[in-house]
């Protein structure tokens, strides 16, 4: 390895469909570029080759079928990598994916960062913790997201674990201080039960009866999308619009346009959006499920409400709407609280993982640059 530079090998799902996973893991290959680390992107959901594209029909064994052209690319791969970043998550994908990723990588003789991510992660370790503690173990490190993540696999797996957050890159979003909050309100998820988008319409019909202007913009893709629909249509809501999947380079425009950010996640780990809501200004409103409350403090940087508890959604956004400074209040806060994502303060964390130690001083180096002046609008 004199002579070159250490090479990452990235393990991600790549979009579509457009899950926290694979936007994070672009993020993440772009910003390692630019700081001119070598990265190779392999996506854990590749495509099947074209003589067998007949498995995409076969959908009891589908899973299987793709694993095993996933590992064949990866052992490839892993010929000219140094490091293996796994992102992993929970369930059936835990199972078809990290574990022969982590597996093929250490019989090969690379250092294994398991990156764990999953929001269902206790429930997903008590049921099959006997099963994935194994390949915990094998990693040479295990990192997550968020301190959430941290107690939930020190008592259900029993591993250290590194905390390295989510980036978000604060370049791209403009910080818009508002001295009012109009009804004007985003929630970008995905449309699918666990983040519970159903409970947001119903919110956004209360506040409505107060403020028929209102509107809500539903940034996502999923297969409730037809169900939510016409639940808009049988609420009578108006302004409504279903905006699809919107790219990451249209999302500042999107909430530049906005003024509240609701969420109402059913479980949830450490969700980006929210941090990018709170980096364009917005006032966060949201469950107050898994990470969440360790990246927000309720009534201080945003305003967190039980789980499927839509009525107290809707109070929540009409607390916003109806007093005076409490939206500047928590917009400034959670500004705050949330500059510790940004790649400036996260990248010297990533990198040591890597055991990058060049890399890790120059991102300290950098960090002292880059860091933003206090007043300095950037």
């Amino acid at each position: 390895m004199a002579g070159r530079k250490h090479e990452i090998l990235l393990i991600s799902p790549q979009a579509p469909p457009y899950g926290g996973m694979a936007l994070q893991a672009r993020l993440l290959q772009q910003l390692m570029e630019r700081d001119g680390v070598p990265v190779t992107f392999l996506a854990s959901n590749l495509a099947f080759p074209r003589w067998l594209a007949f498995c995409e029909w076969l959908r009891g064994v589908r899973p299987f079928l793709r694993s095993t052209v996933f590992c064949c690319r990866l052992w490839r791969l892993l010929g000219r990598a140094d490091v293996v970043h796994i992102l992993a998550c929970s369930w059936l994908y835990y199972f078809v994916v990290v574990c022969p990723a982590v597996v093929l990588s250490r019989l090969r003789g690379k250092r294994v960062i398991l990156n764990y991510r999953g929001g269902e992660a206790d429930s997903f370790l008590a049921s099959y913790g006997v099963f994935a503690k194994p390949f915990f173990k094998m990693a040479h490190t295990v990192t997550t997201p968020s301190k959430f993540l941290v107690e939930v696999l020190g008592r259900r797996v029993g591993v250290d674990v590194q905390i390295v957050p989510n980036v978000v890159d604060f370049g791209r979003f403009r910080f818009r201080r508002r001295q009012e909050f109009r009804p004007r309100i985003v929630v970008t998820r995905h449309l699918e039960k666990l983040y519970d988008v159903e409970s947001v319409i119903r919110a956004f019909g209360l506040v409505q009866r107060r403020y028929p202007e209102a509107e809500l913009h539903i940034a996502g893709t999923g297969d409730q999308e037809t169900y939510l629909r016409s639940l808009v249509q049988t609420l009578n809501l108006n302004h409504v619009v279903f905006a699809g999947y919107v790219p990451t380079h249209d999302l500042p425009a999107l909430y530049d346009a906005c003024d509240i950010l609701l969420n109402a996640s059913l479980a949830d780990n450490f969700p980006a959006s929210l941090v990018e809501g709170a980096a364009a200004g917005l006032a966060v409103v949201s469950t107050g499920v898994g990470g969440i409350p360790y990246i927000f403090e309720h009534n201080d940087s945003a305003l967190l409400v039980p789980p499927g508890d839509w009525r107290a959604l809707a109070a929540s956004v009409l607390r916003v709407l109806d007093e005076p400074g409490l939206g500047t209040r928590l917009t400034t806060q959670a500004l705050q609280q949330c500059r510790q994502y940004d790649w400036i303060n996260v990248r010297s964390a990533l990198y040591a993982t890597y055991g990058l130690e060049d890399m890790t001083l120059k991102a300290v180096s950098a960090s002292t640059v880059d860091a933003p002046v206090a007043g300095r609008k950037r």
